[in-house]
């Protein structure tokens, strides 16, 4: 909103005014995934080269397009290819990231990996708690970083009302990739015999994995909402966020504010540092 960014220029920190070809790689998981990278890019005044993902190749380019309309001096361009870039930003796979490390090793770089979100469940959960949560977990079929794919459930909390609050997106199963991922993984823990509950759509199992397979949503126990908390917090370079009380409000995982920067690395001071 034009509110949202009359608060968020002034905290750009002060820096050189040369403009460079910065390279951008957006990841496809999510569409327009890329758009505040690309954001950030114009806002810095440098030349974007942007290699968008086959799976997000049409919403970004109408933005992008629709920018130029508005300020035709955008130096932004889509490209198949990264050549002559002086600084990369790049977001997708561990492996994807390791080769951008390697390829790009003498200039300037962002490479963001794989991570997920998870949430703390405390005993006495709301409703409206529980509610919103689902929101978190199941908005983008469980992909993306900010999606909540991992549960620190306190102890005492009845696992039957997640799926209560979980209902309303049952209709994300009629959704082929997702229902063939639901029956596949539902098929293969009865094969190896390894306990868990579903509700025809989704499968809520005990593991200590932060990031499950499409459709399977993880759970540990802790005896207190500090403990779970202290328990995420060490594996803080696998989370983008922490949904739960004084954390990332319930329901709200997917609407980070312009100044939340994707693994908590300021993208503009990157950008304005390269001037």
């Amino acid at each position: 909103t034009r509110e949202s960014l009359d608060a968020w220029i002034p905290m750009w920190p002060l820096g050189g005014t040369a403009s460079r070809t910065v390279g951008m790689v957006g990841a496809g998981n999510l569409p327009l995934v890329a758009l505040h990278d690309l954001l950030c890019g114009y806002v810095a005044g440098h030349r974007v080269r942007f290699k968008a993902s086959s799976d997000d190749p049409i919403l970004t380019a109408e933005v992008l397009r629709r920018l130029k309309s508005l300020d035709s001096e955008a130096d932004i361009e889509v490209v198949d290819r990264m050549n002559g870039v002086e600084a990369l930003i790049a977001t997708g796979g561990d492996q994807a990231v390791a080769h951008f490390d390697q390829y790009f090793a003498t200039v300037p770089r962002i490479l963001r990996g794989a991570r997920t979100s998870a949430a703390v469940v405390p005993a006495d959960a709301t409703d409206a708690e529980l509610d919103a949560l689902s929101d978190d977990l199941f908005r983008y079929f469980g992909r993306g970083c900010r999606s909540v794919t991992h549960l620190a459930l306190e102890r005492g909390f009845d696992v039957q009302r997640l799926f209560a609050s979980w209902m309303k997106w049952s209709r994300i199963a009629e959704h082929a990739r997702y229902g063939s991922n639901y029956d596949y993984h539902r098929a293969l823990f009865m094969l190896n015999r390894e306990p868990f509950l579903e509700n025809n759509w989704v499968v809520l199992r005990e593991h200590e994995t932060l990031k499950p397979p499409l459709s399977v949503v993880h759970t540990t126990w802790h005896d207190s909402t500090a403990a779970a908390e202290s328990w995420l917090d060490a594996q803080s370079d696998q989370l983008q966020t922490v949904v739960g009380r004084g954390r990332t409000p319930f329901g709200q995982s997917q609407f980070p504010a312009l100044w939340d920067y994707a693994d908590g690395v300021d993208t503009p001071a990157f950008l304005v540092g390269l001037g």
